[in-house]
């Protein structure tokens, strides 16, 4: 597979800035309130205003022109290097480009992008030059293959938080969220994404890729025959408070943080765990703010 330069790559990582995976997003400062334009309560929250670190709105605009050139483009470039189909959802300016999400439409399940060069003095993208961060889309995969290979256990991950939605005045994200930005990919529920090290499933994505017609049972087999580090798979759990202008509630989190604890047949994972308040920064895609209660690096919960 085409590896990109590391002056490509630094390049990339200047006008992508906020590209990466939430666990990393700074935390903010400032708190929320009705006035304040920059949040808006996630159940509203459909990727509107979110934005990269020198992100260029022209670049979306120009890309629009080229939508049906970009969209062939980028699903070709996704079939020629990951063997993937992918469905295009949307453009996000970044710095003399623009990211084109995207979401597989077979499992296995995740999110990505691409990124499409733009020249701002002839109005023209460069279709030819598609690219993504080395390594970004191969971890995107194996999320997806890790969702697959545990359908089981991810689906009592899903029903308990289900439950807890029905029971309990939390909510997740729209999946339209997920859909419209890049700051969570991978494999990903309302409630939850997974992520990964680098090294973690870089054995079992590469037998993956090469026969990339396997069927579910094999996939689960390719996984028992190679034992998983729990610490290099992360689940992080992100909820939300239901209601605008209320504090994140410290019993059903330690009650979140109980059940994941002593809950078995789970996916093998580190578990992050988030509850945020009910706003979402709309720039960001973050809900995470400094009454956001949280348990997570050094001290996540390793389920084993």
């Amino acid at each position: 597979m085409k590896k990109i330069t590391i002056w490509f790559i630094t390049c990339g990582v200047l006008f992508l800035g906020g590209c990466f995976n939430v666990d990393n997003t700074k935390k903010e400062t400032k708190q929320p309130n009705q006035e304040d334009e920059q949040y808006i309560s996630v159940q509203d929250y459909d990727g509107e205003g979110y934005t990269l670190r020198g992100g260029q709105d022209e670049a979306v605009d120009i890309a629009k022109q080229h939508k049906e050139k970009i969209v062939k483009a980028v699903e070709e470039f996704f079939l020629d290097n990951y063997k993937t189909e992918v469905k295009v959802n949307h453009f996000i300016g970044a710095k003399d480009a623009v990211s084109v999400t995207v979401e597989s439409v077979n499992e296995p399940f995740f999110y990505s992008y691409a990124i499409v060069p733009v020249d701002f003095k002839s109005k023209t993208v460069a279709t030819d030059r598609v690219f993504t961060l080395e390594g970004e889309v191969e971890q995107d995969i194996q999320t997806g293959l890790y969702a697959m290979a545990y359908e089981e256990e991810f689906s009592n991950l899903d029903r308990y938080l289900e439950n807890m939605k029905s029971k309990y005045p939390v909510i997740g994200r729209l999946e339209v969220t997920y859909q419209n930005t890049n700051n969570i990919r991978g494999y990903a529920t309302p409630f939850y994404f997974i992520s990964s090290a680098s090294y973690t499933l870089d054995e079992l994505y590469d037998e993956y890729i090469n026969e990339p017609s396997m069927s579910k049972s094999e996939v689960k087999k390719l996984f028992k025959r190679t034992p998983i580090d729990s610490k290099g798979i992360n689940i992080s759990i992100n909820l939300f408070m239901e209601e605008e202008n209320v504090e994140p509630n410290k019993e059903i989190f330690d009650k979140i943080i109980h059940d994941i604890e002593s809950m078995k047949d789970l996916p093998k994972a580190s578990y992050s765990i988030f509850l945020n308040d009910n706003f979402i920064n709309a720039q960001t895609g973050s809900g995470k703010k400094d009454n956001t209660l949280s348990r997570k690096s050094p001290n996540k919960i390793i389920k084993k």
